[in-house]
């Protein structure tokens, strides 16, 4: 029985089960044009930055493995999965296919697709890349009236005994992102040099293929400086975790329009690519943290183990809870869709266009750009969001679905209604004001028109809301003078800025 073992770009894991269900007389493929390449049009970082890596580790692979397919990104690809492995079925005869867990729900549906018409046993393998599995998060969620991160955060913290001593939290506390609030002003000393990596050949070469099978994607090359290697990827977080950690919890919060990566770890690819292993980065982090003496605060090391154990886990288990459903979801009935200016960032909001011109710049900006600034001010203009998820499958290079998908419908946009968001995340300038070295200017009052314009069309759901309600207080006692000239500014900046 000869079977065909499949990985994808993105499930580099060293510890990837399908490279321990390959026999010696069975074939490994490894697949470049993952499909949504062609879909999505995806900043050429991200492109290049998983070709490369698993063109590196194919390299690797050869020692281990006789039998590698490589099917590479070409500029007259016209096939997709299916196709090609109906090219291989008749090829190679296969019986089986051994498969990691796709990231996309349409991937797995696909596989499931083939190996039904044509009588191929399908292996999914639970995917190494993550802590906990799929099945335990349906676990931990079945019968529960509503999902809350904080509670699941909990729940593993105990599963794993990370942080825990004698039965309770470290410092007595599950959490300290209260902690996590310094301000632009209080930023002291040089911010870490991040180091520059030099393309090799191989990623060069993967450079030249996506600049001739994408020349439209978003983005450019010219500073690529990610890891493309399991090794180099460790060293990132050596970088991390000796340059950065210290200040890290503080400044989480914090955007200041001069830096764009303070003191963040920019391990996310790395995490969702398989080159960095979740469960290292936080027993090295906590390493790092009890031989400190103290000089790593208890908020850097919770907060680190927060958003890997905590964030990055809970929002896979709810995207595979909720697919494939989840995409339709669109609570606030928003139909107006993005213009050019959302790719340019040039809407006229300094806050929102430097984030924009950042991220098409790096393929990154950090998570309160991301949550509090761009989708914040997507959702209040109205933004379908399926145009949301797709800006921001396209603009980073950390992205992928599960991480997309409940991130814009849900923390994002409350387009889910709820699924485990308690309200929406949304604000008005003076949140931005005091998490930035941004200033008072006219920008504020279009964000301020469109957020109390968001909450008047949507009264009925905040005065029912009993933590909302308080909103629909203020907005009754907003002078009407300026009520009329903010909800102006708004309703240019929609014009403006959408389709």
């Amino acid at each position: 029985m000869k079977a065909l073992g499949i990985i994808f770009p993105d499930q580099l894991s060293i510890n990837n089960k399908v490279l321990q269900k390959i026999g010696s007389k069975d074939v490994l493929l490894l697949y470049e044009p993952v499909d949504t390449f062609y879909q999505i049009r995806h900043h050429k970082q991200k492109i290049t930055f998983l070709i490369s890596s698993i063109r590196h580790w194919h390299q690797s692979l050869q020692k281990k493995f006789n039998n590698i397919i490589h099917i590479k990104i070409h500029k007259d690809h016209k096939t997709n999965l299916l196709q090609e492995l109906d090219k291989l079925h008749s090829e190679i005869k296969f019986n089986r296919i051994h498969i990691t867990q796709p990231s996309d729900h349409n991937t797995l549906t696909q596989l499931i697709f083939f190996g039904s018409k044509n009588k191929v046993e399908l292996k999914i393998h639970s995917d190494s890349r993550f802590i906990d599995s799929t099945e335990g998060f349906s676990k931990w969620a079945k019968g529960k009236k509503s999902i809350v991160q904080e509670y699941y955060y909990r729940w593993l913290k105990k599963k794993y005994n990370l942080l825990i001593e004698n039965g309770r939290p470290i410092g007595d506390k599950w959490n300290f992102d209260k902690k996590n609030k310094k301000s632009t002003p209080e930023l002291k000393g040089l911010l870490p040099q991040r180091p520059q990596l030099k393309p090799d050949s191989l990623t060069i070469t993967a450079m030249v293929d996506v600049e001739t099978c994408f020349p439209n994607s978003m983005g450019s090359l010219e500073l690529f400086n990610w890891a493309v290697t399991h090794h180099d990827a460790r060293e990132q977080l050596i970088f991390f975790i000796d340059n950065c950690f210290y200040s890290f919890g503080d400044y989480q919060e914090v955007i200041d329009k001069n830096n764009s990566f303070l003191f963040h770890s920019l391990l996310s690819p790395y995490l969702n690519s398989g080159l960095l292993d979740p469960m290292e980065c936080i027993v090295d982090a906590i390493s790092k943290y009890k031989n400190s003496n103290n000089k790593i605060p208890l908020n850097a090391i919770e907060g680190f183990v927060r958003q890997i154990l905590g964030w990055r886990e809970f929002i896979r288990g709810v995207y595979w809870e909720n697919m494939p459903q989840y995409k339709n979801a669109n609570f606030w009935s928003h139909q107006n869709t993005l213009n050019e200016n959302w790719y340019k960032g040039n809407t006229g909001i300094p806050p929102l266009d430097d984030a924009i011109k950042e991220s098409i710049k790096y393929g990154y900006t950090h998570h309160i750009n991301r949550l509090m600034v761009i989708s914040n001010l997507m959702n209040l203009s109205g933004i379908r969001p399926h145009d949301i998820y797709k800006w921001f499958m396209e603009t980073y290079v950390d992205s992928a679905d599960w991480v997309i998908v409940p991130n814009v419908y849900g923390m994002g946009t409350y387009a889910d209604g709820g699924i485990f968001s308690t309200k929406p995340y949304i604000c008005g300038s003076s949140y931005i004001l005091r998490i930035s070295n941004y200033t008072k200017g006219e920008w504020c009052d279009v964000v301020d028109g469109l957020y109390w314009r968001f909450i008047e069309k949507n009264i009925d759901f905040f005065n029912t809301n009993p933590r909302l309600s308080s909103m629909t207080i203020s907005l009754g006692k907003l002078d009407p003078d300026r009520k009329k000239h903010i909800f102006k500014k708004a309703e240019e900046f929609i014009n403006r800025n959408t389709e």
